[in-house]
C-alpha cells in the first residue's frame, strides 16, 4: 500500500537531530524523498547514514548554515538538480539562544541572531524555492512555529528573543499564505515542548509525537492555508 507521501519531494532543514530527524524518519516511512540540511557536517553525516539505512536511495544531505544569506539559493539549486521541482518545503531549523527572563538580561545580538535563523532564513528559503514549488504536486510550505510565540503568550516574560522570533514567523506564515494562495499552501505547526537539545531533558513530549503532527500538517487538503496546528488539530496563532 502506498504511503501518505509516496514520491513527494521534500526539502527539510535542521534534519540532523531532534524534531527534524524524527520528521525525516516519518516522511521517509510514508514514501517521501527527502533532501535534508543541517549546519554541522559531522552530525549531518551521522543522520544521513541512519536515514539511508531506513530508506535506501530516498534521502540525500547537504550541509548549510542558514545564517549565510547565500545558503537558501544553494539548497534550492540542490533540490532543482535532484528533482527539478519540489512538493514540500519544511522550515524546521531554529535556535533558542537564551533562557533569560527579559531583553535587558540577554547578551547583545541575541535577538538579531534569533531573527536571522528563525525568521529571515525561512523567508529566504521559501522565496528561493518558489519556482520549484510552483512545479510541484500540491505544493506546500510548513513552518515550525511555537506555542511560546502565540498571541496568548507573546505578552509574557521569559525567552524573549525566541518568543518574538516565533511570533514573527507566525506572521510570515499568514503573509505567505495570503500571497501564494491558491497555488501553494502555507501553514505552521507547534511541535510542542519535547525532549530535544532545544527543549531540554525535562520536556514532557517526544519528537515522535512532533513528527506525527508534522505528517498531519503535510497531508492537509490544499485549501487549508494560513493555519496553525498542533497534534493534527487547528489552534490559534
Amino acid at each position: 500500500m502506498a504511503g501518505k507521501l509516496e514520491n513527494r519531494r521534500v526539502l527539510l532543514t535542521g534534519v540532523s537531530r531532534g524534531v527534524g530527524l524524527a520528521v525525516a524518519k516519518a516522511f521517509l516511512k510514508e514514501g517521501a524523498e527527502v533532501l535534508g540540511s543541517a549546519r554541522d557536517p559531522g552530525r549531518l553525516e551521522e543522520a544521513r547514514v541512519r536515514l539511508n539505512a531506513l530508506a535506501p536511495g530516498q534521502f540525500s544531505a547537504m550541509a548549510a548554515d542558514l545564517a549565510d544569506p547565500k545558503a537558501p539559493q544553494l539548497l534550492a539549486d540542490a533540490a532543482r538538480e535532484r528533482w527539478g521541482a519540489l512538493d514540500i518545503l519544511m522550515n524546521n531549523a531554529g535556535v533558542m539562544l537564551s533562557h533569560k527572563v527579559d531583553f535587558e538580561s540577554e547578551h547583545p545580538g541575541t535577538l538579531e541572531r534569533s531573527l536571522e535563523i528563525n525568521l529571515l532564513a525561512p523567508l529566504r528559503l521559501s522565496l528561493a524555492c518558489l519556482p520549484l514549488l510552483r512545479r510541484g504536486r500540491e505544493p506546500r510550505i510548513l513552518q515550525v512555529g511555537s506555542g511560546a510565540g502565540d498571541f496568548a503568550s507573546i505578552g509574557t516574560t521569559g525567552i524573549p528573543s525566541y518568543r518574538l522570533s516565533k511570533w514573527a514567523l507566525h506572521g510570515l506564515t499568514l503573509q505567505l499564505a495570503a500571497q501564494l494562495a491558491p497555488d501553494i499552501a502555507v501553514n505552521a505547526f507547534d511541535p510542542g515542548w519535547v525532549k530535544t537539545d532545544l527543549g531540554g531533558p525535562d520536556a514532557p513530549g517526544s519528537v515522535v509525537e512532533s513528527a506525527a503532527g508534522a505528517l498531519a500538517l503535510a497531508t492537509l487538503p490544499m485549501n487549508e492555508t494560513g493555519k496553525f496546528y498542533k497534534n493534527g488539530k487547528r489552534i490559534s496563532f
